[in-house]
């Protein structure tokens, strides 16, 4: 009985699957698969920096007032100075103002107020893939400024005023200013903070913001020639 028990055990194991133990991984298989993985992430990160770069480019968008165009550019007047907008064949064209519905590069004029959407190059040169034309909102009250022009370029100007604060000016056409010229310009602030001058006075020998002082009469006391003291007489 004992002998037939052990033999039926025997039988028993010998009929049950046993697991097949996989053969050891070389090392080259371990490094071959580390580098597959190493090369799966790099790609990923490299997809998900692109996606970010693509996604800050077609946020780029500059706006404000048409100074000068050519067929393959267009320069705007901005609170930040002027932006250089480069067009191309692929450039689309839309407008939001109802009287112009239809809008393209040739039909686009001075003073327009227009936003550029696209990509800026390391030179701030944005490549418009959309031009949008906008509605201009009403002018402001007519009003005055004063200062110093510190930067010009495409009759747009950096005036820096008493209160040491620095503000965006259109120049006039018939007026010619250089930087370090002293002005009192009469104009209006448009709807992009720009201030839109129509009479632009330039102060003859550098004007100064601040009045000089007088001299006081004890100073003009100091400065008269004193008298010369008697000479003693020689024996």
């Amino acid at each position: 009985m004992k002998y037939l028990l052990v033999l039926l055990l025997v039988t028993c194991y010998l009929l049950l699957p046993h697991p097949i133990r996989a053969a050891d991984s070389t090392p080259s298989a371990d490094i071959k698969s580390k580098l597959e993985e190493l090369k799966k992430e790099i790609a990923s990160k490299a997809a998900k920096l692109k996606q970010e770069v693509n996604k800050k480019l077609q946020n780029k968008a500059y706006v404000g007032l048409l100074k000068t165009k050519s067929d393959t550019s267009i320069t705007l007047a901005s609170n930040t100075g002027p932006k250089l907008i480069s067009i191309n064949q692929d450039t689309a064209f839309e407008s939001k103002v109802k009287n112009r519905q239809k809008i393209s590069l040739k039909g686009l004029s001075e003073e327009d107020y227009i936003t550029a959407l696209g990509d800026v190059d390391e030179t701030q040169v944005l490549t418009a893939k959309k031009v949008i034309l906008l509605p201009k909102a009403k002018p402001s009250t007519k009003t005055y400024l004063w200062g110093k022009i510190i930067s010009e370029e495409a009759k747009l100007a950096t005036l820096l005023g008493r209160d040491q604060k620095n503000t965006a000016v259109s120049i006039p056409k018939d007026v010619k200013v250089r930087v370090s010229d002293f002005i009192i310009a009469t104009g209006r602030y448009n709807e992009n903070d720009i201030f839109e001058a129509e009479f632009v006075y330039v102060i003859k020998q550098g004007g100064i913001l601040k009045p000089k002082k007088s001299a006081s009469p004890s100073a003009s006391i100091k400065a008269s020639p004193s008298l010369k003291p008697a000479t003693k007489s020689t024996n």
